[in-house]
C-alpha cells in the first residue's frame, strides 16, 4: 500500500512544482516591472516634468543626483525584496504541500475503489469550494458503487436461493425416474414442464428487472386512455379470477379530463403485474378493484384487495428483489419475487411513482401508481384541455 501511495504522491508532484515556479515567475516579473519604473523611468518622468512646469535650472541641478537615487532605489527594493522571496517562498511550500496531499489521497482513494473497497471516503482539504465539490461528487460516487455492489451481491445470493428449489426438484424426479421409483407418467412430466417453466420465468424476470432499473429501456410514450388500459388489465385476469372465486372489478370514478403520455405495453404489464399479486393473496370470495382517478396534475391507478394484508415490518420492502413476507406460506404459489420490482421500475422510467400501503395482516393491501401529466407549454397554455379536477387521488 505504501508503494502505491508513494507512487500515486510523485506522480502529482509535476502539478505543485509547477504552481510554485508559477508563483516564482509572478513574482520576478513584480520585481523587474519595480526596478524598471524606479531606477529607468521614474528619475526621467520627474526630470520631465520639472522642464514642463518652469523650473528647467532646478531640473539641471538634479541631473547629478540620479545616479545616487538609482543607487538608493536599488538598495531598498533589495532590503524588501528579500523577505518578499522568503515570504513567498513559505506560502508557495503550504500549498505545495497541502495541494499534494490532497491530490495524493484522491489518487489513494480513487487506487481503493478500483481495487473494489468501495468505503474509502476523501476527507476535505479546506482548498476551496470547487475542490469540496470534488470530494463531496467523489464520495458519492463510491457510496454509490458500494450500494450497486452490495444490491448485486444480495441478488446473486437470491437468484440462488430461488433457482435451488426447481433444480431439486427436477433433480430428485430425474434420478426417481431413473431408479424406478417415480413413474414418468403425465403427472410426473406436468411437475418437470411446471419447474421448467418456473426456471424460464425467473430468467426473464432478471432480465427485465436488470434491464429497467439500468436505463436500458426506453418507454415509448404516446397519450393514451388510462380507463381503457384499466379494462383491458381487468379482461385479461377475469377467467382466472372467476377460477378463484374472486370478484374484480374497474373503476374510474368522475370525469376523464384527456389522455396522458404512457407506454401502453409496459403499463400493461405493470397493471398485470399488479393485479396478479392481488389475486395470489386474495382468498376465495375476496374483491380486487383496479381504480383509475384524473385531476389536471395526474392520473392515479390504485390496485385494492381484501386478501391477507401487509404487516408494517414487510411493507417498506415488498419492492425489493425476491422478498416474500411469508416464504414458506408463498412458495408454491408460483411468483419469480421480481414482479413487484419490475412494476416500480417501468413506473419510474415513465415518470412516475408507485406506492404500497396496507393496514396490516387480514386487512387487505393497496398499490397506487401516479402518474404526473406534462405542463402544458407557454404557447398551448390557451389551449389547456377543458375539464376541472375529479375526485383526486386515493
Amino acid at each position: 500500500m505504501s508503494t502505491a501511495v508513494t507512487g500515486r504522491t510523485r506522480a502529482w508532484r509535476p502539478l505543485t512544482v509547477r504552481l510554485m515556479l508559477a508563483q516564482t515567475a509572478v513574482l520576478a516579473v513584480g520585481l523587474l516591472i519595480v526596478v524598471v519604473t524606479a531606477v529607468l523611468i521614474g528619475p526621467n518622468m520627474f526630470y520631465e516634468e520639472l522642464i514642463d512646469v518652469g523650473h528647467a535650472d532646478e531640473a539641471e541641478g538634479l541631473v547629478h543626483l540620479e545616479d545616487a537615487f538609482r543607487w538608493v532605489s536599488l538598495t531598498a527594493l533589495a532590503i524588501g525584496v528579500l523577505p518578499a522571496l522568503g515570504i513567498a517562498g513559505l506560502l508557495s511550500f503550504y500549498l505545495y504541500r497541502t495541494i499534494g496531499r490532497s491530490l495524493a489521497s484522491f489518487g489513494t482513494a480513487a487506487g481503493e475503489v478500483a481495487a473494489g473497497n468501495y468505503d474509502v471516503r476523501v476527507t476535505s482539504a479546506e482548498l476551496g469550494p470547487e475542490v469540496d465539490a470534488l470530494a463531496g461528487s467523489f464520495n458519492d460516487m463510491a457510496a454509490k458503487l458500494s450500494a450497486v455492489d452490495a444490491t448485486r451481491r444480495q441478488m446473486l445470493a437470491d437468484l440462488a436461493h430461488e433457482m435451488r428449489t426447481p433444480l431439486a426438484s427436477l433433480k430428485g424426479h430425474l434420478e426417481g425416474i431413473e431408479d424406478g421409483v417415480v413413474a414418468l407418467d403425465e403427472h410426473t412430466t406436468g411437475i418437470l414442464h411446471a419447474q421448467i417453466t418456473r426456471l424460464e420465468r425467473l430468467a426473464r424476470d432478471i432480465r427485465q428487472l436488470t434491464a429497467a432499473e439500468e436505463g436500458m429501456i426506453r418507454p415509448q410514450l404516446t397519450p393514451q386512455n388510462p380507463q381503457h388500459l384499466a379494462a383491458q388489465a381487468v379482461a385479461a385476469i377475469e377467467p382466472d379470477a372467476a377460477g378463484k372465486g374472486v370478484s374484480i372489478t374497474a373503476l374510474s370514478p368522475g370525469t376523464e379530463v384527456g389522455p396522458v403520455p404512457l407506454d401502453p405495453e409496459r403499463m400493461g404489464q405493470v397493471l398485470s403485474n399488479l393485479l396478479e399479486n392481488a389475486l395470489r393473496h386474495t382468498p376465495s370470495g375476496g374483491t380486487i378493484v383496479l381504480r383509475t382517478d384524473h385531476t389536471p396534475e395526474a392520473v392515479t391507478f390504485t390496485v385494492t384487495d381484501s386478501g391477507e394484508g401487509i404487516s408494517a415490518e414487510s411493507l417498506p420492502h415488498v419492492f425489493e428483489r425476491f422478498y416474500r413476507a411469508n416464504t414458506g406460506r408463498e412458495a408454491h404459489r408460483g411468483g419469480s419475487g421480481l414482479g413487484l420490482a419490475i412494476s416500480k421500475a417501468l413506473v419510474e422510467a415513465q415518470g412516475g411513482t408507485l406506492e404500497a400501503a396496507s393496514a396490516g395482516p387480514g386487512h387487505g393491501a393497496s398499490f397506487r401508481i401516479h402518474l404526473p401529466r406534462p405542463r402544458p407549454t407557454a404557447r398551448g397554455a390557451g389551449g389547456a384541455e377543458p375539464g376541472g379536477p375529479g375526485n383526486g387521488d386515493v
